[in-house]
């Protein structure tokens, strides 16, 4: 699975019911990919660009993430190799397990 198809399956994955008050944007920048999820009262939303203001954006190779996402790369060990960058780690480790990547 690509980064593009796991971010764009997200919002499906994203339960309304379970995060109603959850408001928040994350950038995801893998350097000519650009995309982000927004999510306004537990609706989330995929959109391709840097959409909004966002509380956390992550930074990483198209490559790399997908390997994240996929459970074949840890997160912890990536960003300590500098292959991702996040702006905002604990609002990231807030929301890592929600999105499927911890």
């Amino acid at each position: 699975m690509t980064a593009k198809e796991f971010l764009s399956n997200l919002p499906g994955k994203i339960k309304p019911d379970e995060n109603p008050e959850l408001n928040t944007i994350m950038h995801f920048d893998f350097n000519d990919e650009k995309y982000s999820i927004s999510v306004e009262n537990g609706i989330a939303k995929f959109s391709e660009g840097l959409n909004g203001d966002a509380e956390v954006t992550l930074k990483s190779s198209a490559s790399d993430f997908a390997k994240i996402a996929a459970g074949e790369m840890n997160p912890m060990t990536a960003m300590m190799f500098g292959k991702l960058k996040v702006s905002n780690p604990p609002a990231m480790m807030k929301y890592a397990k929600m999105l499927g990547l911890m």
